[in-house]
């Protein structure tokens, strides 16, 4: 028992003096690595008429290099590149809607050392349409490629509409420039036509005649409406034509409203409200509605255009609400805020009943207390930091002279407060004494804006001027200020919904990424989000995953072919958020727009690269010999390790075991 213990602690002494010592130990291995060749299958819609030969050429090439046990990998691309087992040649569909050569190189030249790939076999047609150009990557490979060309190189007697070019941003009601590029063959001289179409209506068709390849046609778009709209051009069909997969195609783009909506709302007729409006006039980019009821439900015939708060961009409030406004107008006026944030500006005169005006509370930026009188002539009292704001600078130079130059307007004599999120824009002056309490202010909160002006009698600013007539236009610049400042949009949305493109292919899945914060801009994780996606023919709902900050994600797959609006929404702390947009899934029109085999391309690889070109034709001598064609190098790969005893875990357990052994015996023995 004694000379076990002896030796037990002989070995954690030794233990911990190697560990002490730092002591290093150093393990050389060789590993051979044997050549291998990366096999790259273009497996596009492009190639699909040919799979048949395709398929059974490849499978001579597996079963000739199993027979010589030559070792090799097989990949197919298309947009993306991807492993695939060679005895798995039936799950070769053919169907990609686009082709990226260039990244199917890149991907071998990656793996070449650790792989030790001495060749490549790449069975293509050469077109691609997505990536560099693939010679690119060619020059970096260093190793042969040996090219095995798809299709036929003799151009087709074909029309395929090559691209559409406009801008993402068109605005309503404004002329912009479509251009077509048309690629042709074979029909030089023929006649057809072209069709723009919008959301599927036919805006404009144009004769066309036929040149020898390349040539651009341009149509004029004026929409009325804004919104997103889809856009497709179609080229009529001539007889002979290869295929008509190419002759159209498609583009979204977003229609923006030319002008913004103002509606004010009066509670009766007035100086004030005239002068608005006259001043609101004077910028061409808005667009003015005015609601004045006279009793409720019944408007003032030239005042009367209710259906206008429904799109209104922003809403004046002048001398609203009143005793004698309905119930059902102040009720719709605050639905439109609530449901889509609509920024306001509020001017309060004597008629307005404060008891009705509470219900829009929430949306301005002050408070009050009872009256203690009707109304007060006083002095807007501006200071030299809030007249150069966005929203007071009425002029390039001297802003603040301006302001405290105008003539006296009234104020309603009441205790108004500013709310503490609000800013104070101006106070007033009785005689040369400022008053502490607001007059102007404005508001930012949760990304609803608002600003309020406490007085009335406003149009004695551009009419009481004295001398200086050039003060007339101080009075419009206030009032376009206010409404640029009401409607500028903030930088970022608290609930967004987007998709990588508008148009997918049929094969393709769709992905929607949403994302969610809090009105600090901190992101929201635990939200239920839903997505309603819909066509003619189809409804469906699903929800959204949560990937973490604030982040989410859905994706559909097996779509028909067709049109789709999607609506993503989300209830979170009493609150609705919602996204709309539009997708379009259809048959893709990359991999048609150019069926020729681009056999010099595919040439020009090979011979820079000192492998060979081969047509699927005329493959067969190529394919039987392959093993002598095919660039065979072992490499030594020297793999080093290195053991640090003293920073082991495997020391660390042996020390552990040998004390517990050690104590385990010396108190089953009773010698401790």
């Amino acid at each position: 028992s004694k000379i076990l213990l002896l030796i037990l602690r002989f070995l954690t002494i030794s233990v911990i003096f190697l560990a002490i010592g730092e002591l290093t130990l150093e393990h050389i291995k060789i590993l051979v690595n044997e050549s291998r060749t990366a096999i790259l299958v273009d497996n596009s819609k492009s190639v699909d008429m040919y799979k048949e030969n395709v398929v059974s050429a490849l499978e001579k090439i597996f079963n000739n290099l199993k027979s010589k046990n030559v070792n090799y990998d097989v990949f197919v691309f298309n947009n993306k590149i991807y492993e695939f087992h060679p005895d798995s040649l039936d799950d070769l569909k053919f169907n990609g809607y686009s082709t990226d050569i260039s990244q199917a190189l890149n991907k071998i030249l990656k793996e070449k050392e650790v792989k030790n790939y001495q060749n490549i076999i790449l069975v293509t047609d050469g077109i691609y349409n997505l990536g560099e150009k693939p010679t690119y990557t060619v020059e970096k490979l260093g190793i042969p490629i040996f090219s095995i060309g798809v299709g036929d190189p003799s151009p087709k007697n074909d029309i395929s509409v090559d691209n559409i070019i406009s801008n993402d941003l068109i605005y309503a009601q404004n002329q912009a420039t479509i251009r077509v590029n048309i690629k042709s063959s074979g029909f030089e001289g023929k006649t057809t036509s072209i069709s723009l179409f919008e959301d599927n209506n036919l805006l404009e068709k144009k004769l066309i005649t036929l040149g020898s390849d390349f040539q651009e046609i341009e149509f004029t778009y004026t929409p009325e409406t804004e919104g997103e709209r889809k856009l497709n051009l179609k080229i009529t069909p001539l007889e002979k034509e290869f295929t008509v997969k190419n002759n159209s195609a498609s583009k979204y783009v977003k229609v923006l409203s030319n002008k913004i909506r103002v509606l004010t709302i009066a509670g009766k007729p007035s100086s004030d409200l005239s002068f608005i409006n006259q001043a609101i006039k004077t910028n061409t980019d808005f667009r003015l509605e005015t609601l004045i009821e006279r009793s409720p439900n019944e408007f003032y015939p030239l005042f009367s255009k209710i259906s206008f708060i429904d799109s209104a961009d922003v809403i004046f409030l002048i001398g609203f609400p009143t005793q004698q406004n309905s119930e059902s107008l102040i009720r719709k006026i605050l639905n439109r805020i609530e449901k889509d944030n609509i920024p306001l500006f509020i001017l309060l005169n004597p008629d307005v009943d404060f008891n009705r005006l509470n219900a829009f509370k929430s949306y301005l930026p002050f408070d009050w207390r009872s009256a203690y009188g009707t109304a007060t002539q006083v002095l807007i009292d501006v200071n030299e930091e809030k007249s150069k704001s966005e929203i007071l600078s009425i002029d390039r130079i001297n802003s603040l002279e301006i302001w405290n130059s105008f003539p006296p307007i009234f104020r309603v004599d009441r205790e108004f407060i500013a709310k503490p999120e609000s800013e104070i824009l101006a106070y007033y002056r009785l005689q040369n004494n400022r008053i502490n309490q607001p007059l102007i202010l404005s508001r930012n909160l949760n990304r609803h804006r608002s600003i309020a002006f406490l007085g009335f009698n406003i149009w004695r600013l551009k009419l009481l001027t004295g001398q200086k007539e050039v003060y007339e236009n101080y009075f419009d610049r206030l009032i376009n200020n206010i409404i640029k400042w009401l409607t500028t949009q903030e930088i970022t949305q608290r609930f967004s919904v987007n998709l990588q493109k508008k148009i997918y292919d049929i094969n393709e899945k769709v992905t929607f990424i949403a994302q969610f914060y809090d009105e600090a801009n901190n992101p929201i994780n635990d939200a239920e989000i839903f997505l309603n996606v819909s066509s003619p023919d189809k409804k469906l709902t699903t929800q959204f995953k949560p990937l973490g900050n604030g982040i989410y994600s859905v994706e559909l797959s097996n779509l028909e072919e067709g049109d789709y609006e999607f609506n993503a929404n989300v209830h979170y702390a009493s609150k609705k958020f919602q996204n709309k947009g539009k997708f379009t899934i259809s048959e893709s029109e990359l991999e048609f727009r150019d069926l020729t085999l681009k056999e010099d391309l595919l040439i020009q690889m090979s011979l820079a690269t000192n492998g060979s070109y081969f047509h699927l034709e005329n493959a067969d001598n190529f394919i039987d010999n392959i093993n002598k064609n095919l660039k065979s190098v072992k490499k030594e790969q020297e793999i080093t390790s290195v053991f640090y005893a003293w920073n082991s875990f495997y020391v660390l357990i042996a020390l552990i075991t040998f004390l517990s052994i050690e104590w385990y015996l010396r108190k089953k023995w009773g010698l401790l």
